[in-house]
């Protein structure tokens, strides 16, 4: 595992040894940054079950101005916290170690509010619809937020729900980002 590009370009990351974390894979990664690289520079940054941090350390090479890591387990956090050392990181992140559920509530009442919300839960994982409801529902995805999940082909997330709809797709294998936009409230019965 390596950064991409950017500040910390080249820097390779410590992978999970033993740990039941699953890191996204740089192909699938690159893919995803290149889709995000308009939005990037000076973005606030969600990296939700964090695992090795890949994802919000690439961010912050790439220009994001704030990333807030949430990895429940402590091991996890740890790996976190040895690869943003290890790439020289000091600032712009924080790191929660907190169930998701919890997290995401903990940041709504903080008024925290983020453009890009990235989600890796593991992919046995259920509850996308009530993740996807908190994060729009609640205010955390600013109006042109870019919310996406990582999934397996077999598992997809649903396509809407109350708040939400599925704007893109992409496929590598049978890995895939399930991509989010804030859906326009149903039209008014007419009369």
């Amino acid at each position: 595992m390596r950064v991409i590009a950017g500040k910390y370009r080249g820097r390779r990351l410590t992978g999970p040894q033993g740990l039941e974390i699953r890191p996204t894979g740089d192909r699938l990664k690159e893919s995803l940054f290149n889709i995000l690289a308009p939005v990037l520079p000076g973005a606030v940054v969600l990296d939700a079950f964090g695992g090795t941090g890949a994802i919000g350390i690439e961010a912050l090479s790439r220009g994001a101005r704030e990333v807030v890591f949430i990895e429940k387990s402590p091991a996890g956090c740890r790996l976190i916290r040895r690869n943003l050392d290890g790439c020289g990181v000091t600032t712009g992140y924080r790191i929660l170690q907190q169930d998701i559920f919890t997290a995401l509530r903990f940041l709504a009442r903080q008024g925290f509010r983020a453009d890009i919300l990235y989600f890796d839960p593991p992919y046995a994982w259920d509850p996308y619809g009530d993740l996807l409801g908190l994060a729009f529902g609640r205010g955390l995805a600013r109006e042109a937020a870019s919310v996406i999940v990582e999934h397996r082909r077999r598992t997809p997330p649903p396509e809407s729900g109350e708040g939400f709809a599925r704007t893109r797709l992409v496929r590598q294998g049978d890995h895939c980002l399930s991509f989010y936009a804030a859906a326009a409230p149903p039209a008014p019965a007419l009369p």
